[in-house]
């Protein structure tokens, strides 16, 4: 006999725990230095509570639990020995049973969910950075698919992911003739690459000074400051346009590249003072006017939760963002129309005559960016 339970699962009263997000775990290990992980044996079937006890019940304490697989971090051995020896006397009292095969105790480096963290800075897993590397060119979009999801589950430690990636998700739209040329290669390369070099990021300390780090490319690294003042990468965001924002003009794209990077980063920087640094000079003195058009008058309501401070530096100054990864940036844009526009500038005196000032002072009115004159 078979039962179709669809209409009888419609009126099931569902029970909704949603499993936190690996970032916010990792977040959590910020202060920490010595780590023990533990993994309880079918940890789902251990305890039964009672359904009127479950709402007194907290989920925080001194172990950060993620299915069964806990982690118990600790400023050093002697507080990591106490938390462990609190822990085994709950499991002892509760019949929880541990995997011993599977602990670590009082660890500098532990792996937790396909990533390793040590001394406050996260990485890849070397099971995941070797899986890439061993991976031979995609034949089908779905090979491609999967090799996509694979690396984007590692985008935040690599700059400027979704234009590297472009040539290849690109192959996946349906208008598009699956065709692996040498441009799907060397993103398929480069991607390999990075993943294998082992990239690493630092978990973001609370309360630490932060800084964003924007651009027209649609890309952003969030930094923080260390304690020997030097800032160092966070979180590398990047993001591809749409059809609608492929028209927007640059200062309409320098500023949705910010308003795009606060909506990532806003469990960072919502409610403390940080400063945002961009190469838009004109950013700072529009955003209050009265009389803006639509869409930006939209994205100043959206900044107006936020306590930052602004800060320009003219694109020469702004080298560093890319130095902070070790690989080229590349550009989403027109490629016929940069190069025309190029060629243009090329030819006009007048604006060589600027480049040739703007090489001696920086200037408030223009910028040069990829050989090409902005104002």
């Amino acid at each position: 006999m078979c039962i179709d339970y669809r209409k009888l699962n419609q009126k099931l009263v569902k029970d909704n725990f949603p499993l936190p997000l690996i970032e916010d775990v990792l977040d959590t290990l910020q202060e920490e230095n010595v780590y023990s992980t533990l993994d309880l044996h079918n940890g789902f079937f251990h305890v039964d509570v009672d359904e009127d006890c479950r709402k007194d019940l907290t989920r925080k304490g001194i172990v950060i639990c993620y299915l069964d697989d806990l982690v118990i971090p600790a400023n050093d051995e002697k507080e990591g020995l106490e938390k462990l020896k609190i822990v085994f006397e709950v499991a002892k009292k509760y019949g929880l049973e541990i995997k011993f095969k599977k602990c670590q105790f009082l660890k500098k480096t532990i792996e937790f969910q396909d990533h390793v963290t040590e001394n406050g800075t996260i990485k890849p897993s070397t099971v995941k950075t070797q899986a890439v590397r061993k991976l031979s060119e995609p034949a089908t979009i779905k090979q491609v698919q999967r090799f996509l999801g694979l690396t984007g589950y590692f985008r935040k430690y690599i700059n400027d992911y979704s234009t590297i990636a472009k040539p290849l998700s690109d192959l996946t739209r349906k208008e598009n003739h699956f065709v692996f040329g040498t441009l799907q290669k060397a993103a398929f390369e480069k991607l390999k690459n990075i993943m294998y070099e082992g990239p690493h990021l630092h978990i973001y300390k609370y309360g630490s000074r932060a800084e964003l780090h924007t651009d027209a490319c649609k890309q952003a690294i969030l930094l923080r400051e260390a304690d020997d003042g030097k800032l160092q990468p966070v979180y590398y965001m990047s993001k591809k346009t749409n059809t609608a924002e492929e028209k927007y003009d640059s200062y309409e794209l320098e500023v949705l590249a910010i308003i795009n990077a606060l909506k990532k980063f806003r469990v960072y920087l919502l409610g403390q003072i940080f400063k945002i640094v961009t190469d838009c000079s004109a950013f700072q003195m529009t955003m209050h006017k009265k009389d803006l058009i639509t869409r930006i008058a939209r994205w100043s309501l959206q900044l107006e939760e936020f306590d930052y401070e602004i800060e320009h530096r003219a694109g020469s100054r702004m080298k560093h963002v890319d130095a902070l990864s070790r690989y080229p940036v590349m550009i989403i844009c027109n490629d016929t129309l940069t190069s025309k526009l190029k060629k243009a500038q090329e030819e006009d005196d007048s604006i060589q005559t600027l480049k040739a000032l703007l090489e001696k002072q920086e200037s408030k009115e223009f910028f040069e960016r990829n050989s090409i004159l902005y104002k």
